[in-house]
């Protein structure tokens, strides 16, 4: 099984919401696309998984895990591949303190994005 940020990678390689990643990362991730279409190509079975996990927008986690195992094997053989899913792990990785909060629709009343509070009362007088 593939470790928790892998398949982070691979849900956004199968185009699991990705409005998070900045202009860069999505870049990457473009490129990454690319080149796995282009490895798969002539190989059925891989090809058959990247469709059918982006067919469910990375949302099945066993279409994820199944995408995943090809991806690693890729990664193995291929430089480019194994460059291109290094490049994108610290933007999946929420190990390194880094904090990316994301509101998407209409927000009425009080929206708050933190990481770690402390000593904070949030109780607004009326």
């Amino acid at each position: 099984m593939a470790d928790p940020i892998t398949l982070a990678v691979v849900a956004a390689v199968a185009g699991k919401v990705t409005e998070a990643l900045d202009d860069g990362a999505r870049a990457v991730l473009k490129k990454l696309r690319v080149a796995l279409r282009e490895r798969f190509g002539n190989d059925p079975d891989a090809r058959r998984a990247l469709e059918a996990a982006r067919d469910d927008d990375g949302e099945d986690a066993i279409l994820v895990e199944e995408l995943a195992t090809h991806i690693d094997s890729a990664q193995r053989d291929d430089e480019q591949i194994r460059s291109l899913v290094e490049e994108l792990r610290p933007h999946f990785d929420a190990s390194g303190g880094t904090v990316t909060n994301t509101i998407t629709g209409n927000v009425e009343g009080v929206a708050i994005q933190a990481r770690d509070v402390h000593g904070v009362n949030l109780n607004r007088p009326r």
